[in-house]
């Protein structure tokens, strides 16, 4: 009886033993742990770990022991690289310690948790990252456009695409019969930019969505092409950059590596092997990353469609579209998967990351986000973090006018006080949303971590959906062919998902700027530029808004004031941008009214006052500008009246030096300066941003 009683006893304690948890585990974990560690979203049967160098060299030179040890006393059964192929730049790679990460897997019965704690005990493993899904910044709500109006704007000297008189975000006019709450210059003012360029094709943005028709009329002459790819044998890695035929980009949802290799070359030396996808699949999904992408890059001037901000003048002149997917219908691509597509986007050309897509949690630090996010001091910097510190990397600069490349995000849908990440990081633009009546949309989240406002949309019951963004779409996806029947293939939607491809196409066509000006400038210069190439939008923070909750199916009355000095540094402005890039000074005046501009912070101190100055204006600027008297300088200032909305540029010349005693004594030195006008219905005192 004794005996039988002991042996109760000891089955039991070691029954409370297996449930009880580890205490020692746990707090290990805590100690090791990087990212979000909730693991509502993450992977099953796979988790990221950091290797210190010694274990990283042994498992790359493909050390058996090494795999042995890892492995031991944890329930996973295989180790792998966590990098899918070696990166073009490894040295760069190495600064980010992307060689030392790799990924685990067990049976999806096990928890995640449990084998993350198995793992925190091993003294050669330093960081564990739960290998997440990523989340779309996307309410999912995508609404046909029925073609009932095809006026065109070619009249006005714009693009002959059909459409574009419905693209508010673009030419904004104010004319309430096409968008009930339109309020003029409520828009990206890039219709005067077209002026000056168009886009160009060695400007390549890597769309981090869903993917992008490559048979849409509007997209399909402005998409990236691998050539190799295109004209190369199905299933073969016809270009050896690792990845088998990406022709237009990749899907990168549950993309995995054709052999079942370990850690087949991780160091110098070693050989990867190729990484298999599933073929872009567009039709998944409501088309978010052709409606994306047609905010971008759709092509100008075809007679087709919409109009685009960098999508070129149709002479094949707009920018490349990559795609890099990482959403497919339901599913999302972990961790893992979202940093092989910023390699994949630095090793192939993209200088551009258009990301619409974010945490959903509020997250109040950079340091909650990614533990560390100096340059000094990337340690506990999670895995797709580091992936994408190697895309913004100088070193990795994939355009000539710019050194390193540049990530722009969604700030997010969840009418949060904080950007989303990854887009509050203070290396990468996080963009918040307005509509039509320059006001925020009502979904859009705001505060800390965000940097800049765009077009995003926003329904209003009974508007015919006109208020949303207009673009390129898939309507007919499960069709098969979009081709088939283009009036279906145009959409309208709204979301900060919208707003961001609106400054990824400004950034895009800055670059393209530069490129014709022959200027190079360092990602930090050329944010800078950006961000200070704003209208203010601050000054209508006033009263109350009324907003049609698309998720409720109800109005709600939202206080204005919250969001002052919270949507960023101002309204992004093409025209603005492309002044800065050229150095021409930019000055805001409001339409309708007299304005008296103090020449001394263009000319000198007093210049304007000692000299005889002349005034001249091109043509298409005083159309533009709505410029019916001719400007005139009187007491040291110009005074002009633009009477519309719009932007140009007015030159203001005198001379120097002119012996003026004697008719053939010392000559004269001719100066001038070029000032941009930017006019819109209302402006700042000061005449600008700040």
């Amino acid at each position: 009886m004794l005996a039988a009683i002991s042996a109760v006893c000891i089955s039991c304690t070691e029954g409370i033993r297996e449930n009880m948890p580890d205490v020692q585990a746990e707090k290990t974990l805590a100690e090791k742990i990087v990212g979000d560690m909730s693991a509502d979203n993450a992977m099953k049967g796979s988790l990221l770990i950091m290797v210190d160098e010694e274990t990283a060299e042994r498992l790359g030179n493909g050390d058996e022991a090494a795999v042995a040890d890892i492995l031991s006393e944890t329930s996973a059964s295989e180790v792998a690289s966590a990098l899918m192929v070696r990166p073009k730049n490894m040295a760069a790679a190495r600064k980010y310690g992307l060689h030392r990460w790799f990924s685990v897997s067990f049976d999806e019965d096990i928890p995640v948790r449990k084998v993350a704690e198995q793992m925190a005990l091993r003294p050669e493993v330093e960081s564990i990252q739960y290998n997440r899904l990523q989340e779309q910044v996307t309410d999912g709500q995508a609404v046909a456009f029925e073609a009932v109006m095809t006026r065109s704007d070619a009249a006005e000297g714009y693009f002959d695409d059909p459409w574009l008189s419905r693209q508010w975000n673009l030419v904004n006019t104010g004319d309430k019969t096409v968008v009930p709450n339109a309020v003029a210059g409520a828009d990206v003012n890039v219709k005067d930019a077209w002026r000056l360029t168009g886009g160009d094709p060695s400007v390549v943005v890597a769309v981090f969505d869903c993917a992008v028709c490559s048979m849409h009329e509007d997209l399909k002459d402005a998409l990236w092409v691998n050539e190799a790819e295109v004209n190369g044998t199905l299933n073969v890695d016809d270009d050896g950059n690792g990845f088998i035929d990406d022709k237009y980009g990749f899907n990168f949802v549950g993309c995995s590596k054709i052999t079942k290799d370990y850690v087949d070359g991780i160091l110098e030396g070693g050989s990867f092997s190729e990484v298999k996808g599933n073929n872009l699949n567009w039709t998944a999904g409501s088309g978010h990353g052709t409606h994306v992408a047609g905010i971008i890059g759709a092509t100008n001037s075809n007679g087709k469609g919409v109009s685009s901000i960098a999508g070129g003048t149709g002479n094949g002149d707009g920018v490349r579209l990559m795609t890099c997917q990482i959403f497919e219908g339901t599913k999302a691509a972990s961790d893992a998967q979202n940093a092989a597509a910023f390699i994949y986007a630095a090793d192939n050309g993209a200088c551009i990351a258009q990301c619409s897509y974010g945490s959903s949690s509020i997250i109040t630090s950079d340091d909650a986000y990614i533990n560390g996010n100096e340059d000094a001091d990337i340690k506990g910097s999670p895995f797709e973090n580091r992936a994408l510190r190697y895309f913004l990397d100088p070193s990795n600069s994939n355009h000539e006018c710019l050194e390193g490349n540049i990530a722009i995000f969604a700030a997010g849908n969840h009418k949060n006080p904080y950007s989303s990440y990854p887009g509050a990081l203070p290396y990468v633009i996080s963009v918040t949303s307005f509509g039509a009546d320059f006001l925020p949309g009502g979904y859009t989240n705001y505060g800390p971590g965000c940097k800049i406002a765009a077009p995003g949309g926003e329904y209003i019951e009974g508007s015919a959906n006109e208020t949303m963004i207009l673009s390129t779409g898939v309507s007919n996806a499960n069709q098969g062919s979009p081709a088939a029947d283009s009036g279906k293939n145009y959409q309208f939607m709204q979301g900060t998902s919208m707003a961001c491809p609106h400054v990824s196409g400004v950034v895009a066509l800055g670059l393209s700027y530069a490129k014709k000006l022959g200027k190079k400038f360092t990602r930090e210069e050329f944010t800078s530029m950006l961000l200070t190439s704003v209208n203010d939008i601050d000054s209508r923070m006033t009263g109350t808004k009324r907003y049609y909750d698309l998720g409720s199916n109800s109005w709600t009355d939202i206080q204005l004031g919250k969001y002052k000095g919270k949507m960023g540094t101002g309204a992004v402005d093409a025209w603005q941008f492309l002044m800065a890039i050229e150095g021409t000074p930019s000055v805001m005046v409001e339409a309708g009214s007299n304005a008296k501009i103090d020449l001394d912070g263009y000319m000198g101190e007093g210049v304007a006052e000692r000299f005889d100055l002349v005034v001249d204006i091109d043509a298409a600027s005083r159309k533009a500008l709505g410029i019916e008297a001719d400007p005139v300088v009187r007491n040291g200032k110009l005074e002009v009246c633009c009477k519309a909305v719009g932007s140009g540029k007015i030159t203001i010349s005198s001379s120097v030096g002119k012996d003026t005693g004697m008719a053939d004594g010392i000559g004269s030195m001719a100066f001038s300066r070029e000032i941009s006008i930017v006019s819109r219905p209302f402006a700042t005192g000061n005449g600008g941003w700040l």
